[in-house]
C-alpha cells in the first residue's frame, strides 16, 4: 500500500506538471509584453530592454547578440517604439511562450514618417519569476498591419505525436536544402503558420505563406544554433542562420523558427527572417 500511495503520489505531480495551463498563463504573457511595450513609450526602449529581457535574452544585430550586453555601452536612441502583442501561445508547461504583434516608430520633432513592422518574441519564465523575453526578432514594411487586430490566444492541445523537436527541425532542414523552401514548408508549416519577411504584410495561415511573393524554390540551408523545446515537449523553437545551400559558407540571415507539436507531430507555427546586408 505504501508503493502503491508513493506510486499515485508520482503520477499526480507528473499530471500536474503537464496539465495544460489555464488561459491565465497566456493571458499573464500578453500582460507582460503589454507592461514591457508602456515601459518603452514611458521611458525609453533601451531601459525598457534591460530591464525587461533574460540576462542571456537576445536579438539580432549583425549576428546573434546578448541584448544586454549590446545595449549597456549604448545610449538610448532618441525614437519612440510603441508595440502591443496580438497573437499569444504558450506551452502546456506554462514557463515557454510566443507573442507577436504590430510595432510602431517615431521620432519626437522629426518630419519623418512613422516606421512600421511586426516583432517576435519568445518569453521564459522560472516557477515564482516574472516572464523574461529570451528571443527578440522582427521584420518592417510600408504601412501598418494588425494594429487594431484583437488579441487572439493560444492554448496547447495535448498530443504526443511525431518524435523530438530536433527531429522535426532537421526534417526541415535536410528539405529545404534538398527541395527547395517551398516544399519545405508544404510539409512541416501548421495550418496557421506565420511566415514573416521584411517588407511583406504578415502572412498569417499556411495558403498565404505558400502563395505569398517571398515563397521562392531556392534550395536554403538552415543551420541551428540553439533548439529548445518547453518542458512539456508541446512548443519550441529553433534559431540560427541561413544561406544559399549551394553557398552555405556565406550567411544570408538569421532566423527564428517557432514550432507547436500536433496531433499530426511537429509543425512549423511562426517563422521569420531577418536578411544580412551582404557586403
Amino acid at each position: 500500500m505504501k508503493n502503491l500511495a508513493a506510486l499515485l503520489a508520482a503520477l499526480a505531480v507528473t499530471a500536474c506538471a503537464h496539465a495544460p495551463p489555464s488561459r491565465e498563463a497566456a493571458e499573464s504573457l500578453a500582460a507582460a509584453e503589454t507592461a514591457f511595450a508602456a515601459h518603452s513609450v514611458r521611458e525609453d526602449m533601451r531601459a525598457a530592454f534591460m530591464a525587461h529581457f533574460a540576462a542571456d535574452g537576445v536579438l539580432v544585430r549583425d549576428g546573434w547578440v546578448v541584448a544586454r550586453d549590446w545595449l549597456a555601452p549604448r545610449a538610448a536612441p532618441a525614437i519612440v517604439l510603441d508595440w502591443r502583442p496580438a497573437y499569444v501561445e504558450v506551452a502546456a508547461s506554462g514557463e515557454m511562450g510566443l507573442s507577436t504583434g504590430p510595432w510602431k516608430i517615431t521620432a519626437p520633432g522629426a518630419s519623418a514618417p512613422s516606421s512600421f513592422g511586426q516583432f517576435v518574441s519568445i518569453w521564459k519564465r522560472e516557477p515564482g519569476q516574472p516572464w523574461r523575453v529570451a528571443i527578440d526578432l522582427g521584420i518592417g514594411h510600408a504601412t501598418p498591419a494588425l494594429a487594431d487586430a484583437p488579441l487572439e490566444l493560444h492554448l496547447p492541445v495535448a498530443s504526443r505525436a511525431g518524435g523530438s523537436l530536433h527531429e522535426a527541425e532537421a526534417a526541415f532542414a535536410r528539405d529545404s536544402a534538398s527541395r527547395g523552401e517551398r516544399e519545405a514548408y508544404r510539409a512541416h508549416g501548421a495550418a496557421s503558420l506565420r511566415r514573416y519577411r521584411e517588407g511583406i504584410v504578415p502572412e498569417a495561415s499556411h495558403a498565404a505563406a505558400l502563395a505569398s511573393p517571398s515563397m521562392s524554390d531556392l534550395r536554403i540551408a538552415w543551420t541551428a544554433e540553439r533548439i529548445e523545446a518547453a518542458r512539456s515537449d508541446d512548443f519550441g523553437y529553433a534559431m540560427g542562420y541561413y544561406a544559399d545551400a549551394a553557398a552555405p559558407a556565406t550567411v544570408r540571415g538569421h532566423y527564428l523558427r517557432v514550432w507547436r507539436r500536433e496531433e499530426g507531430g511537429w509543425k512549423v507555427v511562426m517563422d521569420v527572417v531577418n536578411a544580412r546586408a551582404l557586403r
